[in-house]
């Protein structure tokens, strides 16, 4: 889809030089006010993209480190059974892949992933004799830093940037290749070859279709598709009981 709408700005550029150079179409104004319009909201939704992904390296490094501290919590206990230990390890290690699954796939009710947190409160409520206090407070401290970033991690997943300046960016930037010949024949169409005008359009229509190409890429980092999106290998320590 993205790739065809490179393809679609290019061609639509490319046609309009044609027809400006063919009929001698001209625009005459000041390109600066169009420029801004352009700019403005693709800067601040890229940049926007780019904020959004370093909260989600944080909140899934804290998340993760925050697993990983309950799971040596239990694990370093001597008062809980080995069977215990395997079932809350399981326990840890589902509600990771949940909620890396909803991330990637945003498929499931992430009010229930959220909420199956619940399912480490219940072990320890069931085995209260073979767990102490200080275990309980330190399990309860890592548990807040765990649902925190897990409550982050889904509200990004489930918000993205703002609509509003994405729609503009890619409204203008589906326009500008339509009226950037007739500019660039009134401004410099006398010093410049016609194929100076075709380069000229070209290069700025597929930078702005790649500019255009990244937003759209970051603005979901958990998809799995794009070459900076979040590479859950690296977060999944908690290894399986």
């Amino acid at each position: 889809m993205q790739s065809k709408i490179t393809l679609i700005i290019i061609a639509v550029s490319m046609a309009s030089c044609y027809i400006a150079i063919r009929y001698q179409l001209k625009i005459h104004h000041n390109m600066m006010l169009f420029g801004l319009i352009i700019s403005f909201p693709l800067v601040f939704a890229l940049q926007s993209a780019f904020k959004r992904r370093d909260r989600v390296l944080e909140y899934m490094s804290l998340f993760s480190a925050s697993l990983i501290s309950i799971s040596e919590a239990f694990q370093q206990t001597r008062k809980i059974s080995r069977p215990n230990k395997q079932i809350v390890q399981g326990i840890i290690v589902s509600l990771q892949d949940s909620l890396y699954n909803y991330l990637k796939s945003g498929k499931d009710d992430p009010v229930q992933i959220l909420c199956s947190f619940n399912q480490i409160s219940s072990f320890i409520i069931l085995n209260h004799d073979e767990i102490d206090d200080r275990l309980k407070f330190r399990i309860g401290r890592y548990m807040k830093d765990a649902y925190d970033s897990a409550q982050s991690l889904v509200a990004i997943k489930t918000h993205g940037t703002m609509v509003g300046t994405r729609v503009l960016s890619y409204v203008f930037i589906c326009i500008f290749p339509i009226i950037q010949a007739q500019f660039l024949l009134e401004s410099i169409g006398h010093m410049v070859s016609e194929w100076s005008i075709y380069l000229i359009s070209f290069f700025t229509s597929i930078t702005l279709a790649a500019l255009l190409l990244i937003q759209q890429q970051l603005e979901d980092p958990f998809n799995q598709d794009g070459l900076d999106d979040i590479q859950f290998d690296k977060f999944t320590i908690v290894g399986k009981a």
